[in-house]
């Protein structure tokens, strides 16, 4: 079956988001083939194998078979099995609370984790320092900037524990964005 993504003002959409995905995901440290990839499976109805991916974004198989294997690690792309198909199909996952979260868990948490070993290393050199009052000072600091990481530790794993963002206190948002961006009109 054709997909209904390949002709037309659908396959300029789909380009045309597909890189602006890429570079929101390129502009949070990853790379741009992990959006595109990504958002060529989110806006298709139906699950894609690789090769239709990589013809629409005019990469090589190698290429998406890396991204491929990488959005299924980040847990954002899984592989749909299809009766009767030898090919391996994919899809987009759809929650995008539960992608944030897992990428908030891996990789947020680690930087987290590191500040907070540099900080305590800081802090026992500063403390091996002759007293004196910038010494004191610097331990002052010290102690004020691990007290925030712990706390930073502290929404980052009670967000990834709650898996939901609560965002009541600004409204509500998203119906000011489907109100303003058109979504749930008649088509």
């Amino acid at each position: 079956m054709e997909s209904p993504m390949k002709e037309g003002a659908l396959r300029e959409a789909e380009l045309l988001s597909a890189e602006a995905i890429g570079d929101v995901i390129e502009h949070w440290g990853f790379r741009k083939a992990l959006g595109r990839v990504w958002a060529v499976l989110f806006l298709d109805p139906s699950p894609l194998p690789a090769a239709d991916v990589a013809d629409r974004l005019s990469m090589s198989a190698g290429a998406v078979s890396t991204t491929l294997n990488e959005l299924q690690r980040w847990g954002v792309v899984r592989k749909v099995w299809r009766p009767g198909e030898r090919k391996e199909f994919f899809e987009a996952e759809t929650d995008f609370w539960k992608m944030i979260s897992k990428v908030v868990s891996e990789r947020e948490r680690f930087l987290m984790g590191s500040v907070r070993a540099r900080l305590d290393q800081a802090a026992e050199l500063a403390q091996d320092a002759p007293k004196s009052a910038v010494r004191s000072h610097v331990i002052e600091r010290l102690k004020r900037l691990n007290a925030f990481t712990q706390v930073a530790e502290t929404v980052l794993d009670s967000f990834i524990r709650s898996q939901r963002a609560d965002f009541q206190a600004f409204g509500n948002l998203l119906g000011l964005a489907k109100a303003k961006s058109g979504i749930g009109r008649a088509s």
